[in-house]
């Protein structure tokens, strides 16, 4: 394992150190005569000439005047790749601080509605949501879950899963005790947990969804949530409803206040695989765990347009029209929301940074559920950002979304708005941003059912209907809770959004 680390590091950094690789490249054209030895121009000519570095050279030696810039571009070009690696902690802290504004550590917060939800990154507001967090730095926890059809997360800095709870974990829906123990702590002896998670991180997010109860029954299983230190009383546990007003958003913090974030986290975490990472493209940017967070104004200049720039990538990679991302039907524009293929990021040959990073700037938490296979368990996400005609979502007009007749959802489906600036639930008059095969929907004769989104509801489709906020960029999620066969087969499938003209 440490071996695959150092790998990982050592070829990362050689990546961002792209400056340097093209002087050596200048260097070896001299002995092997691919270019005149006298231009130090890269011998691709002009295709890479947005990266040549010719014009810092005179007579074979770097000219003065230019180290300080390549000095300054290097550290520029190593920050923009830590801030790749780390938007899923700075989405972590975010909400981190959100949390502990309402709560304290091993607090469950509740959040059920639109005005709770509005904060979280891409929310389903149709499911209701049970969370908290915890600092394994000062004790390991126990969890206890009740039985019934529950799914729950543990995740960590990066949003990797340690382990799910529920249907998919290790008690399998019929609930149970869990130990969670952190990365530099030993098992406790004599405890008293079914099952033991080891947590590679302190700082720990836990949640989970209950699906398919009433209020009633919801409000039964959420008092049978427990999380308490191996030596405290879970008849101490607080249970809490989230603000209506609440004074936070989820996405990443921008400029300075994004490596801020960052740093408060890493600096209680072991200096381990991806963190060594991050805090190795840092340090001569005034980061560094041992000696604190100073940069120096040049230091703060370069961190905040690496954070600008960086958003900017992260936006190319999320919801450009040349994302990477793959479509679910190859004749639709409906993209996969999480391409990440391993549960712990690490491929065989690469660890997959941008897969969590595209995801992780526009959505928050990944589980077995939602990364593997799973039928009729889990849920499977798709996302759209444009309409049939390739035109970006735009709030001041109307689309119609059609979901088929017999959705390849065990449990329900759901069509979610999100506005694309904060990437979360779009904030409407309306306070309504969800559509779902458990609203009261108007049904067509073929028992496909029509979904609209724009400023006003066409007549007879107000259940059906979410309001768009004119001139505000939008998404869609597409939701599919207990997937089914027909998902994974592609014999169910979705048309692309329509602009009703």
């Amino acid at each position: 394992m440490k071996v695959k680390s150092i790998n990982l590091m050592c070829m990362l950094v050689v990546v961002v150190l792209g400056l340097s690789l093209q002087a050596c490249d200048q260097q070896a054209s001299k002995s092997t005569n691919v270019e005149d030895q006298s231009t130090h121009t890269l011998a691709s000519s002009k295709k890479l000439d947005d990266y040549s570095v010719s014009q810092y050279y005179e007579n074979g030696y770097l000219k003065e005047e230019s180290v300080e810039k390549l000095r300054k571009q290097q550290y520029f070009a190593k920050a923009l790749t830590a801030y790749e690696f780390s938007l899923p902690i700075a989405a972590v802290q975010k909400w981190h601080r959100g949390f502990l504004a309402e709560a304290e550590y091993g607090d469950w917060l509740f959040y059920d509605n639109h005005a709770q939800k509005v904060p979280i990154l891409t929310a389903n507001q149709s499911t209701p949501y049970t969370l908290t967090y915890v600092d394994l730095t000062k004790s390991a926890y126990y969890i206890e879950i009740p039985a019934g059809r529950i799914g729950g997360l543990v995740l960590d800095i990066y949003q990797r899963p340690q382990a799910d709870l529920g249907i998919l974990g290790a008690d399998e829906g019929r609930g149970g005790k869990y130990l969670l123990v952190g990365p530099t702590q030993t098992v406790p002896e004599g405890h008293d947990a079914e099952w033991v998670i080891k947590s590679n991180c302190n700082l720990v997010f836990l949640g989970t969804r209950i699906i398919g109860y009433n209020a009633a029954e919801t409000a039964k299983l959420r008092r049978q949530h427990f999380v308490y230190p191996v030596d405290g009383a879970k008849d101490k546990q607080k249970y809490i409803a989230a603000s209506q007003t609440p004074q936070w958003v989820g996405s990443q913090a921008l400029g300075l206040q994004y490596w801020q974030d960052v740093y408060d986290v890493l600096k209680n975490e072991p200096v381990e695989d991806v963190n060594r990472l991050i805090l190795t493209l840092v340090r001569d940017l005034g980061i560094q765990k041992s000696t604190g967070f100073i940069p120096n104004d040049e230091q703060k200049d370069i961190l905040t347009a690496a954070a600008v720039q960086g958003e900017a990538v992260a936006m190319v990679n999320t919801f450009s029209k040349r994302s990477y991302k793959a479509r679910h039907w190859p004749d639709r524009h409906w993209l996969y929301v999480l391409n990440q293929t391993r549960l712990d990021l690490k491929h065989a040959d690469y660890y997959e940074a941008k897969e969590i990073a595209s995801y992780t700037y526009e959505a928050f938490s990944t589980s077995k559920g939602m990364v593997l296979p799973t039928r009729n368990q889990g849920s499977k996400y798709l996302g759209v950002y444009i309409d049939q005609n390739e035109e970006w979502l735009d709030g001041t007009n109307l689309y119609e979304f059609i979901i088929p007749a017999n959705a390849p959802a065990k449990d329900f489906w759901s069509i979610a708005i999100y506005n694309n600036k904060f990437r979360n639930l779009i904030d409407n008059k309306q306070g309504q941003a969800v559509v779902s095969s458990r609203s009261d929907l108007k049904v067509e004769q073929d028992g496909s059912v029509k979904v609209y989104v724009g400023p006003t509801a066409p007549e007879g489709y107000e259940s059906n209907w979410v309001q768009s906020n004119v001139g505000e960029g939008f998404f869609a999620y597409l939701r599919l809770y207990g997937p089914t066969e027909a998902y994974y087969d592609k014999s169910w499938k979705m048309p692309d959004v329509r602009k009703v003209e």
